[in-house]
């Protein structure tokens, strides 16, 4: 892989992560409603990063099952960036959002699934700039 696809690698991987880490701190130390608000920020900042540097990774990745491992991490990020953080930011603005709100159910369901969307990209970003780099 070249010099410039490595380093797409590590920097999309590494604000996953660090995303990962930082968004559990956000809160426990912070209001639930800011907490949120910087949450999504970050994810949607993200995720951004992550649509350009994977387009880079799945491109220089070396033909082959790590190329579709970092082709399948990169549609995920696209899943989450493009469709689900988009629908759960529209939710968050709903008048009276909250555990009360009608749009509850639908959020926790689609936080459920980003969760989910969100792990496997991940490891299978974390494998590609392990095994291919």
């Amino acid at each position: 892989m070249p010099g410039v696809a490595r380093v797409a690698a590590v920097l999309w991987m590494g604000s996953l992560w660090t995303t990962a880490c930082v968004v559990p701190l956000l809160f426990w130390r912070l209001p639930q409603a800011v907490a949120g608000a910087l949450a999504g920020d970050l994810f949607a900042a993200g995720q951004g990063l992550g649509l350009i540097l994977g387009g880079v990774v799945a491109q220089a990745v070396a033909p082959g099952r790590y190329r579709r491992l970092a082709q399948v991490a990169w549609a995920f990020d696209g899943v989450f960036a493009l469709l689900i953080l988009p629908v759960m930011a529209y939710l968050r603005n709903t008048p009276q959002f909250g555990p009360q709100s009608p749009t509850w159910s639908l959020f926790m369901a689609l936080h459920a699934v980003s969760t989910t969307i969100y792990l496997i990209e991940g490891v299978l970003g974390l494998v590609v700039v392990a095994r291919a780099l």
